[in-house]
């Protein structure tokens, strides 16, 4: 059966709703270890004792387990189906949630936020599956663009969780109730009638061809999700620095989250209704969340604040766009496709954060936040050598 034909029977029997609810929660739930500790970063530097520097070790772990495990994830994947591969992501993201909740010290945050790399590699590319599977062909920029939504949402609720939770009853018990988050995400993931595992047809002359294409789009992912990493787990700390308070602190990181979901969605949309060029929609994107960050490194709170939404709202708004072109490339391996570029994003997302910490306690937040500008500069500068 056609795939197209597979995605509308199984999206008509469970609905497209229920597919993009799954996947957002899934995603969500995967990237909140690394960005509840960047959004708690002041609460948890002061009551564990640690740096900024190590803070980025942190990051850079999570990222940089996810990077290794990519590869082998997409295969895994290819072969246990997209919704077997979601809840496993979930649960492993909720555990690891759970852990957090009880850290006793640095070394222990350290640890289990590196392993929560790898259930976030696993959904990954689960999730970019059943979109592939559940979400007919005319609304897959949109799918796309929900899941990869989901990562701001993330970041959303870590600063909302500042103010809301962590300076009320204690940051642990954002732990806590990210942790059950997961666990009802893994159970409430859908099955498809049909379609539960990809497959891998052999690859044509053209196919191999794209090659070339995947790897720019690995290695400029990379570049672009080095600095854009950065968001998650320095702007809070940034932004107390420049003026803010802890509790506004955890505001301005919504408030760049808000913008980076709203632009997601918005970009997934036109991309189905208009059919961009998306390498050179994602060029632009890059080029404009350069100013983001370079704002971000006034000592001023009104530039810093304009730089964040700029810096979300661009220069980390393009990876749902990145996904769909990967997955137009390769429909008929799309997990493992997209695996292949994750695994530069991840590696980008893995070195980004721990180079900010160092450059941060060596030459300031504003010299780390130029060089963050610098790379989103590389990363689109290279998408300029992919052809349509």
């Amino acid at each position: 059966m056609p795939a197209a034909a597979i995605a509308g029977q199984a999206t008509r029997t469970i609905g497209i709703p229920r597919v993009l609810s799954s996947v957002a929660a899934v995603v969500t739930v995967g990237v909140f270890p690394v960005f509840l500790v960047g959004g708690l970063g002041v609460q948890l530097q002061h009551d564990l004792g640690f740096g900024a520097a190590l803070l980025g070790v942190g990051a850079a772990g999570f990222f940089g387990v996810a990077s290794l495990a990519s590869r082998t994830m997409g295969w895994l994947v290819e072969r246990i189906g997209a919704r077997l591969g979601m809840r496993l992501g979930a649960l492993g993201s909720a555990l690891c949630l759970f852990g957090l909740a009880v850290t006793p010290n640095a070394p222990w945050l350290l640890g289990l936020l590196w392993v929560a790399g790898l259930p976030n590699s696993l959904a990954q590319p689960a999730s970019n599956l059943l979109i592939a599977q559940g979400i007919p062909a005319d609304r897959r920029g949109m799918g796309f663009g929900v899941k990869q939504s989901s990562i701001p949402a993330a970041t959303l609720l870590a600063g909302v969780a500042v103010p809301a939770v962590a300076l009320t009853i204690g940051w642990r018990w954002v732990f806590v109730i990210a942790g059950v988050i997961g666990l009802v995400a893994s159970i409430a993931v859908p099955r498809l009638p049909t379609a539960e595992r990809s497959v891998a047809g052999r690859a044509d002359t053209a196919r191999r061809g794209a090659g070339g294409a995947l790897l720019l789009l690995a290695i400029s992912g990379g570049l672009g999700s080095a600095a854009a990493n950065a968001l998650g787990a320095f702007v809070t700390t940034t932004a107390v620095e420049v003026g803010f308070s802890p509790s506004a602190a955890g505001l301005v990181l919504s408030l760049g989250s808000a913008s980076g979901l709203t632009i997601r969605l918005c970009a997934g949309v036109l991309a189905d209704r208009k059919n961009p060029n998306l390498v050179r929609v994602i060029t632009a994107m890059l080029l404009i969340g350069s100013i983001g960050f370079a704002l971000m490194a006034v000592n001023s709170p009104v530039p810093f604040l304009i730089g964040v939404s700029i810096g979300f709202g661009a220069g980390w708004a393009w990876p749902g766009l990145l996904n769909f072109a990967v997955a137009k490339i390769a429909p008929d391996r799309v997990a493992s496709a997209t695996s292949f570029t994750q695994t530069g994003i991840y590696l980008g997302g893995s070195l980004g954060p721990l180079l900010f910490g160092v450059l941060a306690e060596q030459a300031g937040l504003a010299g780390a936040w130029l060089a963050a500008g610098i790379a989103a500069i590389i990363a689109g500068f290279l998408l300029l050598f992919i052809r349509r």
